[in-house]
């Protein structure tokens, strides 16, 4: 069946490939009549977006192929020569054009020459493009926009990457629009209500608040929508019922009044936690039996003459899963002893939150600003749990079973106050940054337990039982409160430095309950599964920033030095323990921009890591009978270096760009978990540091993207690698473990809302296991992946997308089995009313019912398989309705 499906989807990718013509020429300078080499070509429709692109050889000479036949604008551009434009109509045949000759004084329409857009800028080290010159089809949304510019993706379930890099903020005229989640702004702001879009990295928001450079980089979408699209209401509700009693509905407005914005959102569906999960595009396994149910709103707006702005959100979330699992495990004790594990559960859960953020900006006056965020929390959460397993050593003989009934309640609640205040002293860029903060957690929780545990000697008879039926009550709270100054003063016009102090204070008291049921005095503690734990750290550090800046380099060094004070008091264990880190944090980043579309980016971080409380704590309380946790007072702290390199080209009006992102890091004096497992299951787990060894890993990846056959395919062939060395315990052994991955794998789209659009990903790699104690199952594994949708394009406002979906991971030396898994998803649609906002769809989710569910990890000598009750296999039916009112539309005519 596969062959016919590739078959299938090559017949469609080439289906509009023919009866296409070649347009040819000859630039050359008027003047004198020599040839002007690398001149610019470019062929614009009637909407001015552009469709075809080449540049003159040495003899002045160029050709653009597989042009279609229909009328255009030809646009010649050349380095110091004016713009000639002319308009040529293509018939069925190919056209030879006489010789093209520019120069300062060619008569050209002055008109076309102020208006017209070119498609993609770069600016400084921000890609800019012009959301015009990109076309979509009617009531197209944001997301589909962005799939359309060169450079950047969208995955199937709405995360963005671009440049190679994944995007983590989406703005909206660099604002948050739905802070808490940006898909919201992606697949609901309209593609026509668009102006530009900008991709550039920001330094993290403390960076950008204090002036000290922390090292983070943010890579960014900001949407800058056209002036007319400021003013209006826009919008769109969906609903869809299916088989198994399936639903899904979704409702999403928005009134933009110049600076006012109030926008309204909510979902209810019965398919998974997040709106409009009935996207045709995503995977859409459904696990156990979920509800969700969410509703928010968002506010913007200035006062104040706009000196004061205002961004407020909340949202509600109500999520409940029920779920029945079965999980397989091998676990390498030793040479001569394995655990195998078998489990099987129940679970159910219902959670409610509420969220508020709020950040008012106020410009005091035209040297002084204040910044002001709110962050609030507050939640609900019930659940239960059943779950029987046993264990059998060497495969042979019971070392344990297990049983557990348990059912907790909770309440948590946070909120978070910040205030930022900057004030400028001078013209010469001298400033002062004070940052206050404070915060305040707390989360209560009542929890049944009720649990039996059976231990077998090495001949597989019962040598003991524990039986543990406990009500515990838990109360964690936590008080934060930190500081900062920071004074910048430019030493030169290109040498800035910035000097600081920063202090932090966190509080918190974790107090566990443990109260036995099957005893007679039912107030009796606990002490084992108890604890009544005070935490205090004070951290007192200075910052240092120093910055240069050049036309074409810029180099940022910074360095932060920290001493935290510890102390650690337990009363039902009778703990108190004192410790003192002193803590750096080194950031050095280097950008050449060795042209406008090249770009060189350095960067090194040092940092040492300080052991937590919960590492340090030699007493902990138990969860069960299984597992015993004792901290180590007397760990070190880890000392991390990182080196990163970034090399980015990108071609204007080639569309095409290289990126090549490659990293190395090392961890001296590493924390890591040391855990001992004696023959009956029971795992002792402490921490410890590595003295006499460093971990460390390295990646590349390399991505390359260009336009093929005239524009009309964006291909992107890549290669990631990954190599991790690092020192580790298995069951109290020190262990090597070698892991390299690679990967190599090419994407390709075609997006221009005419026969076919399509999304393509295929890759294949391997991954190899070493490990110096059991090097037994030292492992080399395959695993590919083939992932593509296409949306056909049918007479009669109809069209059909399709999604397929195949992966195989390969068999190891626990699993001498591959894992395969393949899906298919269609959906289809009719667009409705002489607007074309109403939308009717029938979907088909794993058409041939063939989804794997099996999942395989391995982790530290554990070996598992996990099964979970899942639905692929369903049908819906819907409706969706795009509303706009005087938003950002398209002119007519």
């Amino acid at each position: 069946m596969t062959k016919y499906i590739f078959l299938f989807l090559f017949i469609s990718i080439t289906y509009n490939l023919f009866a296409q013509q070649s347009v040819e020429g000859i630039i050359v300078n008027q003047a004198d009549n020599k040839a002007l080499e690398n001149a610019s070509i470019v062929l614009l429709d009637s909407d001015s977006i552009m469709r075809y692109f080449a540049r003159s050889d040495e003899a002045g000479r160029f050709r653009l192929e597989k042009v279609t036949a229909q009328p255009y604008l030809l646009l010649v551009t050349y380095p110091k020569f004016e713009i000639y434009s002319t308009n040529i109509d293509l018939k069925a045949q190919d056209l030879k054009l006489d010789s093209i000759k520019i120069d300062s004084r060619t008569n050209i329409l002055e008109e076309i020459v102020i208006t017209q857009k070119i498609p993609i800028k770069i600016k400084g080290d921000t890609i800019e493009y012009d959301a015009g010159s990109f076309e979509t089809e009617k009531n197209a949304k944001l997301e589909d926009l962005l799939r359309r510019l060169p450079g950047l993706t969208v995955s199937a379930s709405g995360e963005i990457t671009a440049q190679g890099k994944s995007v983590s903020k989406v703005l909206i005229d660099g604002e948050e629009f739905f802070g808490y989640d940006p898909k919201i702004a992606i697949r609901n702001v309209r593609a026509d209500a668009v102006d530009k879009v900008q991709v550039y990295e920001r330094k993290s928001e403390q960076a950008e608040l204090t002036g000290v450079d922390d090292g983070v980089r943010l890579q960014t979408v900001n949407v800058i929508l056209k002036e007319e699209a400021r003013k209006g209401l826009f919008g769109n509700t969906a609903a869809s019922l299916g088989t198994k009693q399936l639903f899904d509905a979704n409702l999403f407005t928005a009134k933009f009044n110049q600076s006012e914005r109030i926008g309204i959102n909510g979902s209810w569906n019965n398919m998974g936690n997040s709106g409009d999960v009935s996207r045709i595009r995503m995977g859409n396994q459904i696990i156990g039996r979920p509800e969700h149910k969410s509703i928010g709103a968002n506010y913007q707006n200035t006062f104040l003459q706009k000196k004061l702005n205002l961004n407020s959100s909340y949202n509600f979330t109500n999520n409940t899963q029920a779920n029945d699992s079965e999980n397989y495990s091998k676990q390498i004790i030793s040479d001569n002893m394995t655990h195998e594990t078998e489990r099987k559960s129940t679970s159910h859960a219902d959670n409610k939150n509420n969220t508020l953020r709020t950040q008012i900006r106020y410009k005091i006056d035209s040297l002084s600003n204040l910044n002001i965020q709110l962050n609030a929390n507050k939640g609900y959460s019930e659940s239960s749990s059943a779950s029987s397993s046993y264990t059998i050593r060497n495969a042979n003989n019971l070392a344990n079973d297990f049983e557990s009934r348990n059912h907790s309640d909770g309440e948590q609640e946070s909120i978070n106050l910040r205030l930022d205040y900057r004030r400028r002293l001078s013209q010469k860029g001298r400033s002062l940054n004070l940052h206050l903060n404070t915060q305040h957690s707390n989360n209560e929780n009542n929890t049944g337990v009720d649990e039996t545990t059976n231990l077998y000697n090495i001949e597989g008879v019962l040598d003991s039982t524990r039986r543990i039926d406990q009500n515990r009550l838990s109360d964690d709270r936590n008080n934060t409160m930190s500081a900062s100054i920071n004074f910048s003063e430019p030493i030169s016009d290109k040498i800035y430095l910035t000097m600081g102090y920063n202090f932090n204070l966190s509080n918190r008291t974790g107090l566990t309950d443990a109260y036995n049921n099957n005893t007679q005095n039912l107030s009796l503690l606990d002490t084992l599964y108890s604890k009544n734990q005070r935490d205090k750290a004070l951290d007192n550090g200075f910052d240092m920033n120093l910055s240069l800046r050049l036309q074409k380099f810029s180099i940022n060094i910074s360095n932060q030095m920290v001493y935290r004070q510890q102390e650690l008091v337990d009363h039902y264990h009778n703990i108190h323990l004192t410790r003192g880190f002193w803590q750096n944090s080194l950031n050095a980043h280097a950008m050449y921009n060795i042209s406008n579309s090249k770009h060189l980016n350095l960067s090194y971080q040092n940092r040492t890591n300080v052991p937590s409380f919960a590492q340090l704590q030699p007493i902990q309380p138990r969860t069960n009978e299984l597992y015993v946790p004792i901290g180590n007072p007397n760990l070190k702290r880890e000392n991390q270096h990182s080196f990163n390199f970034n090399f980015n080209r990108f071609s204007l009006l080639k569309a095409s760009s290289f990126n090549i992102n490659a990293s190395i890091a090392l961890t001296d004096n590493a924390i890591v978990n040391k855990t001992e497992i004696d023959e009956q299951g029971r795992t002792q787990a402490t921490f410890v540091n590595i003295t006499d060894h460093t971990n460390w890993n390295a990646r590349l990846h390399t991505n390359y993207t260009k336009p093929i056959w005239n524009g009309l395919i964006q291909l992107g062939p890549y290669v990631s690698s990954a190599y991790n060395s690092s020192y580790l315990f298995i069951n109290g052994e020190l262990n090597k473990n070698n892991n390299t991955n690679l990967q190599l794998g090419i994407s390709a789209n075609k997006q221009n809302s005419k026969a076919i659009d399509f999304n393509l990903n295929i890759g294949t790699g391997i991954v190899n296991e070493e490990n110096s104690v059991q090097t037994r199952l030292n492992n080399t594994t395959m695993h590919s992946n083939i992932s593509t949708d296409l949306k056909y394009h049918l007479p009669y406002k109809f069209s059909l997308t399709q999604a397929i979906y195949y992966t195989y991971t390969g068999k190891t030396k626990v699993f001498p089995e591959p894992i395969q898994q393949f899906y298919m998803n269609m959906e289809l649609t009719r667009k409705l009313l002489t607007s074309e906002s109403l939308l009717l769809s029938v979907k088909a989710f794993d058409i041939f019912n063939t989804f794997n569910n099996r999942n395989r990890t391995f982790s530290n000598s554990m070996y598992s398989q996990n099964q979970q009750q899942m639905l692929t296999q369903y049908f819906m039916i819907g409706l969706k309705w795009d509303f706009n009112k005087n938003l950002g539309k398209k002119s007519e005519g």
